[in-house]
């Protein structure tokens, strides 16, 4: 539990897990596709393979060493592979032989993968680079279209500034149009409303929609924001550990400049620190030009009557608007809400007590109280 965790897992747990299920097929290709970042990771393309609930046919590789460790230097077309379901849900590859797939009349002999030398979206040309003992395939032109699709698509996402109507085919389309070429022209999309609104499948109100959501972001939380501006390893929840320290966008992006020392605060290492200190704030700073106000979202505590409890929240709320609302309830007393039901856990929060649910049952199991959504608000949060 001193380990603390991530907005995904929790860093020092353990995970009991079943054998995986292999299949047997055969590679077909290898594309390449790009990050934020400018990292090009390479997708393996198999014969397609029914897994009973699913049908798969890519599998990502994540960087030139795994590929290399799982499909070997020169990868064939027609190559015999094996893959299987991670946790029953990502596809992978878990062994592949030298040979081709018997019987596989589409067997070539020359290899089908190299190294590419030029982007494939921006034809610059690419490095190879050492991160984590590992070697990375990375296209360096910062005004390469393929990374600032994903940046706009990240500081528009959930994790970022959540910009309703901003899906990436949109996103897609405002910088083919030659409309947006960083985030803080999408503040400057009202100037675009009239020839937007001709356009084929959008019309009046989902324009007028859109550029009201973008409106409304001009005032967001403070580590919203931070998360938002696609900071290497700076993640929801580091970013809501950061707003503990600084009051502005200003401030925080001040101490980066000058090399504060990220690595006192819970969860920041000197690689963490590293990519604030190193991190490009022009775009950042043409963002902020737009922002109206940052929203104090450090958590202000009253009563600290739930210090010391881990609550764990599952099911349909009907009190509060989400679980975040909840959340910021359980913070601002002390409290602190965790996703999973252990020996550690202090309460359930669950409407349906009677449920068959993993975490209720588990809860029953190890005598954790299960109390309803209206239970807690009374108990704890009525005052």
């Amino acid at each position: 539990e001193a380990c603390g965790r991530t907005d995904h897992h929790f860093k020092g747990g353990m995970a009991f897990k079943f054998a995986d299920e292999e299949y047997k097929t055969w590679l077909r290709d290898i594309e390449w596709t790009m990050g934020r970042t400018g990292v090009l990771t390479p997708v393996a393309i198999f014969h397609t393979v029914d897994t009973g609930d699913s049908i798969i046919e890519r599998a990502n590789v994540h960087n030139i060493s795994v590929l290399h460790e799982a499909l070997g230097l020169y990868p064939h077309k027609g190559q015999a592979i094996k893959v299987f379901k991670a946790n029953d849900i990502i596809p992978q590859i878990n062994d592949a032989e030298s040979k081709e797939y018997q019987g596989c009349k589409y067997y070539e002999d020359k290899p089908i993968f190299s190294i590419p030398t030029q982007c494939p979206i921006c034809g610059a040309p690419l490095i190879i680079s050492c991160e984590a003992d590992s070697e990375i395939l990375k296209c360096i032109n910062p005004e390469c279209e393929g990374q600032l699709l994903n940046r706009l698509d990240h500081f528009c996402g959930k994790k970022g500034l959540d910009i309703t109507g901003l899906s990436k085919a949109t996103l897609t389309k405002l910088i083919n149009w030659g409309w947006v070429n960083e985030p803080a022209d999408l503040y400057k999309l009202n100037n675009h409303a009239k020839e937007w609104k001709e356009k084929a499948g959008f019309g009046e109100r989902s324009v007028e929609n859109i550029l009201n959501a973008i409106e409304d972001s001009r005032s967001p939380k403070l580590a919203s924001f931070i998360c938002a501006l696609g900071i290497p390893h700076v993640g929801k929840t580091l970013s809501k550990e950061l707003v503990k320290y600084f009051n502005s966008y200003g401030e925080f992006k001040e101490a980066a400049i000058n090399q504060w020392d990220f690595t006192q605060i819970d969860g920041i290492a000197i690689e963490k620190a590293s990519a604030i200190w190193n991190f490009n704030f022009s775009e950042a700073d043409n963002v902020d030009e737009f922002i109206l106000s940052y929203e104090n979202d450090k958590i202000t505590t009253i009563t600290p009557s739930l210090a010391g409890m881990s609550i764990c929240i599952t099911g349909r709320l009907t009190k509060f608007t989400n679980r975040n609302a909840l959340q910021e309830e359980i913070e601002k007393r002390g409290g602190k809400v965790v996703s999973g039901v252990t020996r550690n856990t202090t309460l359930l929060i669950n409407n349906d007590i009677n449920s068959n649910s993993s975490k209720n049952n588990t809860a029953k199991r190890l005598g954790i109280n299960i109390i309803t959504e209206e239970e807690f608000f009374n108990t704890y949060l009525d005052n």
